[in-house]
């Protein structure tokens, strides 16, 4: 009798534990997607692909930007693009070319994983606009005037949209400038439709950089040099490229000052000109001075919709992009 209850006591102890560990078992299932899904936002990864036209013709120096980043290729002449080190997880990625409809495609990146991404553009009809927005009657607090002599767009609103842009500043303010403090200046002259934001993210669509090579290209006195990419008239990428402190030129002491980075964002934003009013868009300001000229465009710029007619006159391409150097010169004695 003895052994017969040791050997039910045993069975019983047996239930037991494998019953408890039935529980945990079941208590913390397992979630392929949720892991899936994970393993999806974390790392990087990269895009490839090739941009067609309708007919199925590779197409040449089409660029594809991956969306809320400084990400970019420029097609080669079989078509093909690679963009490395893209965020994983889900991106909207756009391409365009001048004289075709833009296509944007949202995909899921895979940490070390090429996605594959190809593109077909249709040609646009002479004329046409992928907005059919009409010309305007504008009221008279619209300066029309300003917005087609400074804005990037001239005939057409061309303005980053509603929201926040982030900017990666990889120069530090050269140790001196408040380019936090800068951003906010250009706020307050925006009014907070569209706010930008400095960012410890180096994939931010707005990018401030040393670059000798890329400046210097532009000529003697060359300080600093904006870029702007816009898609669908929204624009989409900026970078802004300086010298760091140093003697150019034959002989020219340069070191970034707060008039070149505060000159440079006012490009990045969406002021497309240069005044000539003793304020920081001068060509050549001497001053940190937010003009009115400079206040009243950039306000009446973001109170309008992105792409929107200004005049009845064709305005720049839909897709497009420019670049806008800024020069230094001596102080005059």
């Amino acid at each position: 009798m003895a052994r017969k209850f040791l050997c039910l006591a045993f069975l019983l102890l047996l239930v037991l534990l494998f019953t408890g560990c039935a529980t945990i078992d079941l208590s913390t299932p397992a979630l392929p997607e949720e892991d899936s899904l994970a393993a999806a936002r974390t790392g990087t990864g990269t895009l490839s692909g090739t941009v067609r036209d309708a007919a199925g013709k590779r197409l040449k120096n089409a660029t594809v930007v991956v969306e809320g980043t400084s990400l970019s290729a420029t097609t080669s002449s079989l078509g093909k693009y690679r963009i490395t080190k893209v965020p994983a997880g889900k991106v909207t990625v756009t391409a365009f070319l001048e004289g075709y409809t833009p296509q944007r495609k949202t995909v899921t990146v895979r940490k070390n994983t090429t996605t594959t991404v190809n593109f077909t553009l249709s040609q646009e009809s002479p004329g046409s606009t992928s907005l059919s927005q009409p010309a305007p009657s504008p009221q008279a607090t619209v300066p029309v005037d300003l917005l087609v002599t400074y804005g990037w767009g001239k005939n057409n609103v061309v303005r980053w949209k509603n929201g926040t842009v982030y900017v990666y500043d990889a120069t530090g303010g050269n140790g001196t400038v408040d380019v936090a403090s800068l951003l906010n200046s250009w706020n307050d002259v925006i009014g907070g439709v569209t706010t930008f934001r400095l960012s410890s993210n180096p994939q931010s669509p707005v990018k401030i950089y040393y670059d000798v090579q890329k400046v210097t290209a532009f000529g003697p006195g060359t300080w600093g040099v904006a870029f702007v990419w816009w898609s669908n008239y929204e624009i989409v990428k900026a970078e802004v490229a300086i010298l760091p402190c140093g003697t150019y030129y034959g002989g020219m002491n340069l070191c970034p000052k707060i008039e070149l980075y505060l000159h440079e964002l006012g490009h990045v934003v969406g002021f497309g000109g240069h005044t000539n009013d003793g304020g920081v868009m001068d060509p050549v300001p001497r001053s940190t001075t937010i003009t009115a000229t400079v206040r009243e465009m950039l306000s009446a710029l973001y109170s309008l919709p992105v792409g929107y007619a200004l005049t009845k006159a064709p305005g720049v391409p839909k897709d497009g992009m420019a670049v806008i150097p800024m020069r230094w010169e001596k102080e005059k004695e």
